[in-house]
């Protein structure tokens, strides 16, 4: 399930670094104007995936 924009409700694509604040690209665009301040949420999504896998596999070692 994907995160959801704390002000509409739509599929997040951004958010701010260590928060639960998740934004769509119109809200973040809206709110902070550069974007470059924010991470990708995919981006989060793939590094915690990589961190869990390689969890497992040292776990089977």
């Amino acid at each position: 399930m994907g995160k959801k924009c704390i002000i509409c409700g739509q599929e997040a694509k951004f958010s701010i670094k260590d928060s639960s604040e998740f934004y769509c690209q119109d809200c973040a665009e809206e709110q902070f104007g550069d974007l470059d301040m924010l991470v990708k949420v995919e981006e989060e999504a793939q590094k915690l995936k990589a961190a869990i896998e390689e969890n497992l596999r040292l776990d089977k070692q």
